[in-house]
């Protein structure tokens, strides 16, 4: 899913986790801990995190514009076993075309076709992933009243939902509380997208082409300032998930005078301390994982505080997501090295052959490190 920044992201990646990171990078990452040194699962009754590998699903739909298909995990019928769970990507168009008139029958079809394929595989079943994209996807009642802008992405003219808003946040926020109080007591569902303030992608602090964008950006309203105030109010719009764990994808915010990590660091340390202030359970992570992930512009930051966090009173259950469809084992052991319990690869798509390119054994090496939580030689 992670669409390029187009703020330049591209990194000059300094060292491996292990070794210092260069300017905003992390010193050496606390050793990848073991399972019984891990964050505590969840009380008696609440879902636990999904550990191991999990499928990103396809998106290619959603980026040319169109909706999502249902859900089809048979890419994963060669490797029952080596993954722990499937994300099921939906857009809010789809699921509430009119205000308050949900139409959940395009997710229920994709949690059935899950429930079928675990039904097939009943000695290694799938937990699901749910993430529905925000800001591109909005239906057009939200956009009538908050306006559009368009952005530029991967050089493409792409027009979007004013998600900063009061209005767009509003009706955001009230579709998550009916999205959670129809799916939060669902088994099958055992992990929840923060996609809050999201643009292009399912990332909250992505603004996809902010700098290529800025003055289009600045002439609609939309600021790093608008951007934070946006993001004060994400666990909120998630506050209805009271059994499902929800996971939030961080980075710095995007400046004219390059990225802001101030913003981040704290909204990360109150997502980890979420659930013991009677918050939704709250997954940090990153979706820009790769060997140098420490040294990168954007991810080093996020993963520099995963640590810091990690050290302290409320270390956080973290998750990784490639930073593209390219995978190595050198990945997997950066994301173990930086305490992930899992991490979304991408699926085998179009040109791309995504987790295809790894041996179902290599795979299923790398999804017990990831629940087990030991480090990975590669």
């Amino acid at each position: 899913m992670c669409v390029v920044l187009l703020v330049v992201l591209l990194a000059a990646c300094q060292g491996a986790p292990g070794s210092a990171a260069a300017a905003g990078g992390s010193a050496a990452p606390v050793a990848a801990a073991s399972a019984a040194a891990r964050p505590s699962r969840p009380s008696p009754g609440d879902k636990a995190p999904l550990d191991g590998l999990i499928d990103m699903g396809v998106q290619a739909a959603y980026q040319n514009g169109q909706p999502f298909p249902v859900t089809d995990p048979g890419a994963l019928d060669a490797y029952a076993g080596a993954f722990s769970g499937i994300v099921v990507n939906e857009s809010w168009s789809q699921l509430e075309p009119r205000p308050g008139a949900e139409q959940w029958g395009p997710l229920d079809e994709s949690l059935a076709a899950v429930s079928a394929w675990n039904a097939a595989h009943a000695s290694t079943p799938l937990g699901v992933k749910l993430r529905v994209f925000a800001g591109r996807s909005a239906p057009a009642w939200v956009t009538s009243v908050s306006g559009t802008v368009t952005i530029s992405v991967h050089g493409r003219e792409v027009t979007v939902g004013k998600w900063w808003t009061a209005s767009f946040e509003a009706a955001w926020h009230a579709f998550q509380q009916a999205l959670a109080a129809r799916y939060d007591s669902d088994a099958l569902v055992r992990q929840v997208s923060v996609s809050s303030c999201s643009s292009s992608t399912g990332e909250p602090f992505v603004v996809s082409g902010a700098l290529l964008s800025q003055d289009d950006l600045k002439a609609a309203g939309w600021s790093p300032q608008a951007q934070q105030q946006c993001l004060s109010g994400a666990l909120s719009d998630y506050s209805g998930w009271k059994r499902t764990p929800v996971t939030f994808a961080f980075n710095p915010l995007p400046t004219s005078q390059g990225p802001d990590a101030t913003y981040m660091d704290q909204l990360m340390s109150q997502c980890a301390a979420s659930a013991s202030a009677d918050g939704p359970q709250c997954i940090v992570g990153n979706n820009d994982l790769s060997p140098d992930v420490a040294g990168a512009r954007y991810s080093g930051p996020a993963v520099a505080q995963i640590d810091r966090l990690a050290a302290g009173a409320h270390p956080p259950v973290v998750y990784f997501q490639t930073v593209g469809a390219q995978v190595s084992c050198q990945a997997i052991a950066a994301g173990l090295a930086y305490h992930a319990r899992s991490i979304e690869l991408w699926p085998p798509n179009g040109n791309y052959r995504g987790f295809s390119l790894e041996r179902e054994a290599t795979l299923a090496q790398w999804n017990q490190a990831l629940i087990a939580g030991t480090t990975l030689s590669c």
